[in-house]
Order: C-alpha cells, then sequence, then structure tokens
C-alpha cells in the first residue's frame, strides 16, 4: 500500500480559504449597512431641517430673507452627507439653486438679510467643490465637477455683485463712478488666474468656469461700464481688461495644456 504522508501544517488547509470568504462577507456587510445607515441618517436630517425652517418662518416670525441662509445650511449637510445612489449632485445642485436663488432675490429687493445668505452659500460651494473630488480608487464624476465649479462661479459672482452694490453703489462709494471698473476687473482677474491654472493642472472644468467669469467680464465692460463712464476712466478701464486678455493669451501660449485629467 502506498504510504500516506500527514499534513504537518498545524491546522485544516480548508480554514485560511474560508477566513478570506468570511472577512469578504464581513466588508460587504458592512459596507452595505453603512451605506444604509447613512442614507436613513441623511434624509431623516434633511427633513428635521426642512421642518425647522418651516417654522421657524411661521412660529419665529423671522425675515424671509433668512430662508437663503438655512437653504444653504441644507445645502452644506447634503454636500457632506453625499447620500448614496446619488452619485453627490444633491450638495452640487442645491448650491447651485441657492446662488441662482439668492441672486436673483437680491437684485429684485436689495435686502441687506440676503447678504448673509449668499455670504454662507459661497462658503458652502467652496466646501461643496472640496467634497467633490474623488477618493482614492474612485473615478471622477464629470457632471459632479461641473455642477460642483459652476455652483462655486455662481455664488462668486452674485455674492460679489450684491455687496459691491450694497456696500459700494449704496455705501461708502456712491458718488466715485470710478467703482464700476471693481467687479469688472475683478471678475476678468479670476477668470483668466481660472483658466490658466485649469490648463496647467489639465483640468477643463476649472478653465471652463474661468471663461464664465471673463464672459460676464467682458459683457459689464462693453454693455455698461462704455456707457456710464466718460473720458480718462473709460479708456483707463478697457486698456486694461485688453491688456489683461493679451496677457493671459501671451502666458497661454508659452505653456501648453496639461494632459486631461477631468
Amino acid at each position: 500500500m502506498p504510504r500516506v504522508i500527514p499534513w504537518q501544517g498545524g491546522c485544516n488547509p480548508e480554514f485560511p480559504a474560508r477566513a478570506v470568504t468570511r472577512r469578504r462577507r464581513n466588508r460587504m456587510h458592512t459596507t452595505m449597512t453603512t451605506k444604509w445607515d447613512v442614507k436613513v441618517l441623511g434624509s431623516v436630517g434633511a427633513g428635521l431641517l426642512a421642518m425647522a425652517a418651516v417654522f421657524l418662518w411661521r412660529d419665529l416670525q423671522v425675515p424671509r430673507e433668512l430662508l437663503l441662509t438655512v437653504a444653504a445650511c441644507v445645502a452644506a449637510g447634503l454636500a457632506l452627507v453625499r447620500i448614496p445612489m446619488t452619485r453627490g449632485l444633491l450638495g452640487p445642485i442645491a448650491v447651485l439653486t441657492c446662488a441662482v436663488a439668492g441672486g436673483l432675490w437680491y437684485g429684485a429687493t436689495k435686502q441687506e438679510l440676503l447678504l448673509v445668505g449668499l455670504a454662507v452659500t459661497l462658503a458652502v460651494s467652496v466646501v461643496t467643490l472640496l467634497r467633490s473630488r474623488p477618493g482614492p480608487g474612485e473615478a471622477p464624476d464629470r457632471v459632479r465637477d461641473v455642477l460642483s465649479w459652476y455652483g462655486l462661479t455662481t455664488a462668486a459672482i452674485a455674492a460679489s455683485w450684491s455687496f459691491y452694490f450694497h456696500y459700494l453703489t449704496l455705501g461708502i462709494a456712491e458718488d466715485n463712478v470710478a467703482r464700476r471698473l471693481v467687479l469688472t476687473l475683478g471678475w476678468l482677474v479670476v477668470g483668466v488666474a481660472l483658466v490658466l491654472t485649469g490648463r496647467q493642472r489639465g483640468t477643463p472644468v476649472m478653465r471652463d468656469a474661468g471663461f464664465a467669469f471673463v464672459a460676464i467680464a467682458v459683457g459689464k465692460a462693453l454693455l455698461y461700464d462704455t456707457m456710464n463712464l466718460h473720458g480718462t476712466l473709460r479708456v483707463a478701464g478697457l486698456a486694461v481688461a485688453g491688456a489683461l486678455m493679451l496677457g493671459a493669451a501671451w502666458l497661454t501660449s508659452r505653456a501648453p495644456a496639461a494632459s486631461r485629467s477631468a
């Protein structure tokens, strides 16, 4: 008869395979329960915040303008929680909605309390953009990146225009017509910086956001500044804007775009 040599490993060789299978099952179970817990807690939290906003307006008789601040806080919660099965889109969509609604609301009413909500919306848009970055091993989401960047762009434009109008046009620089160049040149500088940085990093959505700033700055220069500025200020404003654009073109020609990453 052939000699049977007993296994000398000290334990059943099937145990390691069973242990690996058990660990995989535990990880899957943990992942599923984590997603479920986040979904339940996030949904309940968002619902409670919405109810708080309703009762805040109805019972405490607070100004309606503070609802923009509450909405921005809700958007922050959606961005931080990132509810499963939504691709993390709820936060960027909420931020973009708050930015558009807040800007139009202030443009129609010029209420000072709306400035608080616009400032909070701008801060939340920055947090949302940071949260939209893909994690380790996670593929970039083009739609989420676009919504996050344009939420930040819209919030920045709405907040900067509102603060400019309230504190310069209606405030300390009411009689100084040179203030009209502040937004034009500020938006243009930000836009050029984003375009150049987006090209350097290979981030098309950042570049597109920069061109949005450039477009609104050039539109303001052509449609508003040329009609409301005269003499030296009009010439200086157009000359500085043109010089910035030419400088950006020169820098772009000397720094080729990086490989696309988003």
